[in-house]
């Protein structure tokens, strides 16, 4: 494996696998590969910025973060030696060309895994091969057929994908131009990301797998290259050739006992380590571990309230190249949550210990947020500087990406202040006390915070915030927590819940000055909000009904699922065109629990919606242990079926209409969060877990 590593001063090194070392300016005095005196910069680096070390900066650092003091950061509750087993819119063409529905993204351009994957002609699944078998590690391919009477898809083929015993398929990419997938797979463990996250003991063992298959022939299916990281998956994109990954791992020492007992015995493990030994290591096609990040292409955060030995590795995979080549960078330090826009990767790490309410975080009243950005230029990956905004980014992992948003060079990121999750009561907490860095200016009362960065002299600096001293309206109303947020060009969407949905329209086309152009209330609340045009929006979430009677008045009882169509192309008055209301009480769907459980087809002025849903409407069964009054808003009504919803959206006059549910083929209830939705031409196909269904639209 060749490797060059790239220099700029001692601010930034960077592991290149077969690359050639390209210059990036990190600051105004400092640019190319070449080296140079990094004190006086290092002392104007805020508190939040990485700083770049060595094998031998490292090894100090792991030796002091995994010794006498690990042992507060390890004491918690879920900071236990668990055992986890190795562990769009498509835009509208010409008649002869396919007009389908493709992965649903938060950024166009920037590709993101999902169970299914279509170029148009043909569809891929990750499915189980049986019922029984939870590894889902067999690849199916499907052909589009635009004659058949019934829409049926043809099945082509298929492919056991060579993951290891251990592992479970969790996503796939599809590169066309390539004629090639990329199937990744995790270590199969029962515990969800969520309910660890703040465990880092947790990721000691994680595993990612990544299978390249080449898919030219039009039969037959073959693996090109198989690649095995002892390191835990957080995330993925992939930009054109470049298929980028950012994995969590925590080092595992033979010999220590992280309770961390006065022995001599801990000592001696602690003072023998190196830090190469704790780094992550890849394997490609079964063969020998090599190391995936050299500790001089890491960084560290030493202004950390805590000293972690966990370990962040942004890689990233040459996919056009016909021998493997990936650069890969590190910091030590857990990350919460990443985003990633055509031009940049960031990571967000909260600077500030926990405690818990059940799974959930509870966070400090001074918490911050620490946003580390990474210029990204195929295998070219360069640590550009840090900053650090007010609150945190709220309590849910699948929403977390989309609290961020690039443009024009400018990060834009909303927070929440509320310390604990407490649904639509309000909950007051006790917090641990810790160390925090002060806000750069007082924290005005607001349920949501937005601040807009710009890089500056190797660092992210803020340029503008909502609320401030000239524009003091909060963003939500006192006991609301933050739902849907979306940044769309110079316009940011957020949406705060309690009672009624506040929509805000913010007008970001001064990043120095941002403020609230408009304002929607309406009952319920949207989780995600999905671009239809550029003056149409399509909000998915819950309706919501007072009693008047429980807590302060200001409750609410969720109910079915809501379908918003909200019209900004006033933004000064944003106003809810229609609307639409399935089931009741108890009722799901899928892209509730993940943006990709939509399916979005522009086709002329009318853009087509599908979403599998789990449908509750029948009576309330009685209860045994708690009489609920017929009719009472809090009531649970029974399951009744699964089926794949489907809507028209008229963007002339702007109005939505509900067409027939194509109902599964499955029977009883079960879990949807895998159900996608493929639309195709006037065709549409439901898969449900590895089994499709289809129709005429």
């Amino acid at each position: 494996m060749e490797s060059n590593i790239k220099s700029l001063s001692h601010l930034l090194r960077l592991a290149l696998v077969g690359s050639s070392c390209v210059g990036v300016a990190i600051m105004a005095s400092l640019s190319g590969c070449g080296g140079g005196s990094s004190t006086a910069i290092e002392s104007t680096l805020p508190p939040s910025a990485l700083r770049a070390t060595t094998e031998a900066g490292l090894t100090a650092y792991f030796r002091e973060a995994l010794g006498p003091a690990s042992k507060s950061y390890l004491g918690t509750v879920w900071a236990t030696d668990v055992t986890v087993a190795i562990a769009s819119v498509a835009p509208a063409a010409a008649a002869s060309t396919p007009i389908f529905s493709g992965t649903t993204l938060q950024e166009t351009g920037v590709d993101e895994a999902d169970l299914i994957k279509s170029d148009g002609t043909q569809v891929f699944s990750l499915d189980q091969a049986s019922a029984n078998d939870s590894t889902r590690n067999l690849l199916r391919r499907l052909r589009l057929n635009a004659a058949a009477a019934d829409a049926a898809l043809t099945a082509v083929g298929s492919l056991k994908i060579p993951f290891s015993g251990d592992i479970r398929g969790t996503g796939l990419y599809l590169d066309s131009e390539r004629r090639q997938l990329a199937a990744v797979g995790e270590g199969n463990t029962g515990l969800g990301i969520y309910s660890i996250w703040f465990s880092p003991q947790s990721w000691g063992q994680g595993v990612t797998e990544v299978a390249l298959i080449d898919s030219a022939d039009s039969e037959q299916m073959l693996t090109r290259r198989t690649l095995r990281m002892d390191a835990r998956l957080i995330g993925s994109r992939r930009l054109g050739s470049t298929l980028y990954l950012v994995l969590r791992s925590y080092p595992q020492v033979p010999g220590l006992d992280p309770s961390w007992p006065t022995t001599s015995a801990n000592n001696a493990v602690v003072n023998a380590l190196q830090a190469s030994q704790l780094l992550p290591t890849l394997s490609i096609d079964g063969g020998a571990k090599q190391p995936l990040v050299d500790a001089s292409s890491c960084f560290t955060q030493e202004n950390n309230s805590v000293k972690s030995a966990d370990v962040v590795t942004v890689v990233g995979i040459d996919l056009a190249s016909a021998t493997h080549r990936h650069a890969a960078i590190c910091f030590t330090g857990g990350t919460e949550a990443f985003y990633m826009s055509e031009q940049s990767l960031y990571l967000a790490t909260t600077r500030s210990s926990y405690t818990y309410s059940g799974a959930f975080p509870v966070y400090s009243a001074q918490t911050n947020t620490d946003i580390h950005k990474f210029a990204l230029n195929g295998l070219d990956i360069a640590y550009r500087g840090s900053g650090s905004v007010t609150g945190h980014l709220g309590f849910d992992q699948n929403r977390k990406s989309f609290r961020m948003g690039e443009y024009n060079g400018l990060l834009r990121v909303v927070t929440q202040t509320q310390t604990s999750w407490g649904g639509w009561f309000v909950t007051v907490a006790s917090t641990s006390t810790t160390t925090t860095t002060p806000a750069a200016t007082t924290p005005i009362d607001s349920p949501g915070r937005l601040t807009i960065l710009q890089e500056s002299a190797g660092a992210l600096a803020v340029v503008g915030e909502l609320p401030n001293a000239a524009r003091p309206q909060p963003l939500g109303k006192p006991g609301e927590q933050l739902y849907a947020s979306r940044f769309l060009g110079a316009r940011g969407y957020l949406v705060t819940y309690r009672l009624t949905d506040p929509l805000y329209v913010l007008d970001l086309s001064n990043p120095a000055d941002p403020k609230v152009a408009g304002e929607l209330q309406v009952d319920g609340y949207s989780d995600y909000l999905f671009p239809l045009s550029e003056t149409l929006l399509l909000g998915v979430g819950k309706d919501a009904q007072s009693d008047g009677t429980a807590g302060d008045g200001r409750f609410a009882w969720y109910q079915g699922v809501k379908i918003s169509l909200i019209d900004v192309s006033d933004p000064a008055h944003p106003r809810e065109a229609a609307r639409s209301i399935i089931g009741r009480r108890g009722t799901d769907a899928t892209v509730l629990h993940d943006h990709h459980g939509i399916a979005l087809q522009t086709v002329g002025d009318t853009v087509r919606v599908s979403l599998p849903v789990s449908l509750h409407n029948s009576p309330p069964p009685p209860s045994l242990f708690i009489p609920i009054p017929a009719g009472a808003l809090n009531a649970y009504f029974g399951y009744t079926r699964t089926e794949l919803q489907r809507f028209e959206v008229s963007l002339g006059n702007v109005s939505l209409a509900q067409r027939p549910a194509l109902v599964s083929s499955l029977p009883n209830e079960r879990y949807i969060g895998n159900d996608r939705s493929l639309l195709w031409n006037n065709q549409v196909h439901y898969y449900q877990d590895g089994n499709w269904i289809s129709a005429a639209w």
